[in-house]
């Protein structure tokens, strides 16, 4: 049996890397039955926009290579349900939405937005077949202009994951959403991959985003391990300036960064995300990217951000979509083109892992660590929120002046970082304003100064 090539090792041979090497099956499938669709399947995910459903038609989508049709019927309750009839098959992206559900075009069947059998008009009135079976259906919530569904066992569903982003005071959350033609990892693993931004969106190309033109000097990055997820932090110094960024990753597919358009002048404390965002797998190789920009005059105070560039496969800062003509996205590269020329399906075998992927590596294991577990049935520890219990997220930026240290100046920011984390991990589970005040507090009590101006 010829050995694996992984790599060329010499010069001018490309020939011994000539053979295709196949996608890591774990995360790559994920329809059901396979090790990642089923263990995606634990969570809810965003399936629609609220807009798509407003023109009084069904919609067709495919979610985790199933195909579906997401709704409103007429008393504005929303239905997600398998896109096939369960009758004969027909598709019910044709069919005729009632007051309550929706009915399949072909002989008139129809069905609620739980998938129960309302009515069999071709069929005797003493028909059992709408006790019998049901269309096959799935929960969905309707939240801020975008539509999530749950596609797992009912018996282990999950509250929905309300996040306390989602009620930020002085925030005007919203959606938008952007399809990729690639496995659904690829695009997700750009949003914990902090080193992208130092190359991409500066050196090579930037700077791209307006006020974070200090994204080209390499960071002093933390990663920290949470209830769920990862949340990780990023610093860099400008003088006496540190610029620290937090990231959200929550498992599987949801992220969120600091803010956009913004100026980092001066010290701050606890700025808040200016982007919530899933990535939802279609099928194994095609994905479609859901989320709210978040307006807000606290953060982006360049006020260059637009709400009439943000929807349907459109979102107001630079590289997202494939919106632009291939001449552009060859001279000035953005996150769309990075992710989507890695193929349909990232082969992992071909890649060569560095230090800069230490965030990548660190989600494959703990993806890796729930698909294991599904498949093994066990039950996942999914987080839940309320509006009252919202789940607590750290994405935002923090600014502190703090001299620089004559050496050992990256351990000094490491240390910063560090401290900062474990401020805003004590402070979680308070609400605001008294999360943001205790914060305040406890950055004061640890750098003295270091929030004045």
């Amino acid at each position: 049996m010829q050995k694996k090539v992984r790599w060329s090792t010499k010069a001018y041979d490309g020939y011994a890397i000539r053979d295709r090497l196949a996608p890591d099956e774990t995360f790559s499938h994920v329809g059901p039955s396979t090790l990642a669709g089923e263990y995606l399947r634990r969570f809810w995910h965003p399936v629609a926009m609220s807009s798509q459903l407003d023109t009084g038609y069904p919609v067709a989508v495919q979610i985790l290579c199933e195909p579906l049709v997401v709704f409103r019927d007429l008393s504005g309750r929303v239905g997600v349900l398998h896109r096939h009839c369960a009758h004969r098959r027909a598709s019910l992206e044709f069919g005729r939405i009632e007051q309550q559900g929706i009915r399949c075009c072909y002989h008139g069947w129809h069905f609620d937005i739980d998938g129960t059998i309302l009515d069999t008009p071709g069929e005797p009135q003493d028909s059992a077949i709408r006790h019998q079976i049901c269309q096959g259906a799935y929960p969905a919530v309707e939240f801020k202009g975008l539509v999530f569904a749950y596609l797992g066992p009912p018996e282990l569903k999950p509250k929905f994951p309300f996040l306390d982003s989602l009620q930020i005071e002085g925030h005007d959350l919203i959606p938008y959403s952007i399809h990729s033609p690639n496995n659904w990892l690829q695009e997700t693993e750009n949003a914990i991959d902090p080193f992208h931004s130092v190359f991409l969106h500066g050196r090579i190309s930037g700077p791209q985003f307006p006020g974070l033109e200090h994204f080209v000097d390499l960071p002093v990055v933390v990663y920290r391990q949470r209830e769920g997820g990862i949340v990780y932090a990023h610093a860099r110094r400008t003088g006496d300036l540190v610029r620290l960024r937090f990231h959200d990753y929550l498992y599987p597919n949801l992220a969120q960064n600091g803010g956009m358009f913004q100026v980092m002048d001066r010290p701050k404390v606890f700025g808040r995300t200016s982007l919530t965002k899933w990535v939802t797998p279609l099928n194994d190789t095609e994905s479609r990217k859901f989320g709210w920009r978040h307006f807000n005059d606290s953060d982006e105070v360049l006020r260059q951000g637009s709400r009439e560039e943000v929807g349907w496969e459109k979102v107001d800062f630079y590289g997202q979509t494939a919106h632009r003509s291939y001449q552009e996205r060859q001279s000035n590269p953005g996150d769309w083109d990075a992710w989507t020329s890695q193929g349909p399906m990232n082969v992992h075998d071909r890649e060569y892992l560095g230090v800069t992927d230490k965030g990548v590596a660190l989600l494959r294991s703990r993806l890796r660590q729930g698909i294991r577990a599904v498949s093994q049935g066990k039950n996942l520890d999914v987080l839940e929120g309320s509006e009252n219990r919202p789940i607590p997220t750290f994405g935002g930026d923090t600014v502190l002046c703090l001299t620089k240290k004559s050496s050992g100046d990256a351990k000094f920011l490491e240390s910063v970082v560090d401290s900062i984390l474990d401020i805003h991990m004590l402070a979680c589970r308070l609400g605001d304003p008294d999360r943001e005040n205790f914060i305040k507090r406890k950055v004061c009590s640890k750098y003295p100064n270091s929030i004045q101006q």
